[in-house]
């Protein structure tokens, strides 16, 4: 292995650019080196013209990349249904991955996926940044210790308006298939606020790098836009450490709120909330005694440690907070949720507004926000909540 890293950069748009920053400006003591970039439409990306100074090649696909090169590290930021591929492809040709979240769309891919992981004897990290952070990780410390007690309730609020230029920037977004077939399963839950999601599955996990298994998944979908997939959705997930999951989102409200949570434990009690009422607050517990402990800010450092960490595992000099079997459990959820309301319920037309000017609107649904909130405060389903006959209850699915 070469003093530095050497790394193959899958998709420098959009989150990719975020990976370009950090690896051109590693200050006097470098620690990887891009060794090439795969993206067809990579002309269009802020950082192309200070990577085709450095002379970097480019390639429109990981196989043209492979033909020439080497890469001990592949970071990946491509659609959702290019994860598995990709991943595969990279590992096949002796490339340690980094691959942004989710892990992929379906339970299937997700085998193949650790099926090439162990074939090639390689380290696979999925990019959920707070499984990365220092302000989770040492709550996950404390929630292992025993610390905050036995786990009871973990929940997640994320009410994110999207405009309707979010889904008219692909041909996927809140889209079951793309335009060529292959399963995205693009929503909420399994994009904008995945991690949130999959962050409550790694809290509860029994080691540090793993997160708990799923007994059972209840749901609601439903949308506002003209959408094939859910921009709205509540969870309910039974877990193996008989803790219960809940999970509130939409896309189709009028402001913004989260992600805001609360974790509860037998000897304590967590709180976050961002964006709430213009307020960031740090991850608090406040425990039975009166007693509380800040473990700081999980945006703060999880983004750059999910890429040095992947860097000093493939050096074997550290471990991988995230990988696949980590990730694995919010693609079960999704896939899950998705056998519980085998039907996506559309919200009534006519409770249904645009709100802002022609091209950047939201469509927002009357009292959404307010149940949703109703519910998380609760503890609640939506359709416990709420007796409008547009409401409809997901069976319950065994994982």
């Amino acid at each position: 292995m070469s003093e530095l890293v050497s790394v193959v950069l899958v998709g420098i748009g959009g989150y990719g650019g975020t990976y370009c920053s950090l690896l051109l400006n590693q200050g006097s003591n470098p620690v990887a080196k891009i060794v090439g970039v795969v993206d067809p439409f990579a002309e269009k990306a802020s950082f192309y013209a200070q990577l085709k100074e450095k002379n970097i090649p480019f390639y429109n696909t990981l196989t043209e990349f492979y033909q020439q090169h080497k890469a001990e590290l592949a970071v990946i930021s491509t659609p959702i249904s290019l994860h598995c591929s990709q991943t595969c492809e990279a590992l096949e040709h002796g490339s340690n991955v980094l691959c942004e979240k989710p892990l992929c769309a379906l339970i299937s891919e997700a085998e193949q996926m650790l099926a090439a992981r162990d074939r090639a004897g390689l380290q696979v990290a999925i990019g959920y940044q707070w499984s990365f952070s220092s302000a989770m990780r040492a709550l996950k410390a404390d929630i292992l210790s025993g610390r905050l007690g036995q786990p009871k309730r973990l929940k997640t609020i994320a009410l994110w308006p999207r405009k309707d230029s979010y889904y008219a920037r692909n041909n996927w977004a809140g889209a079951l298939q793309n335009a060529r077939g292959e399963w995205v399963l693009d929503s909420p839950a399994n994009n904008a606020c995945a991690h949130y999601l999959h962050n409550m599955f790694f809290l509860l996990g029994a080691t540090p790098e793993t997160s708990v298994g799923l007994k059972s998944v209840q749901a609601e979908l439903y949308r506002a836009n003209a959408i094939s997939n859910y921009d709205t959705c509540i969870f309910r997930v039974a877990t193996a450490s008989g803790a219960e999951v809940l999970f509130y989102s939409t896309h189709a409200c009028g402001r913004l709120l989260g992600p805001v949570f609360e974790f509860e434990f037998t000897k304590a009690t967590v709180n976050y909330a961002r964006y709430a009422s213009g307020t960031l607050a740090e991850v608090t517990a406040k425990f039975q005694d009166g007693s509380q402990k800040l473990y700081g800010f999980p945006d703060a450092d999880g983004v750059s440690a999910k890429l040095w960490d992947t860097i000093r595992a493939v050096r074997g000099q550290g471990t991988i907070s995230c990988g696949i079997e980590t990730a694995m459990m919010q693609t079960i959820c999704i896939n899950a949720a998705m056998q519980s309301c085998p039907e996506i319920k559309e919200f009534p037309p006519e409770l249904v507004y645009k709100m802002g000017v022609p091209g950047a609107q939201v469509k927002v649904m009357t009292g959404l926000a307010e149940y949703m909130e109703q519910a998380y405060h609760s503890n609640q389903m939506l359709a416990e909540v709420c007796s409008e006959p547009w409401v409809q209850p997901g069976k319950v699915v065994s994982c």
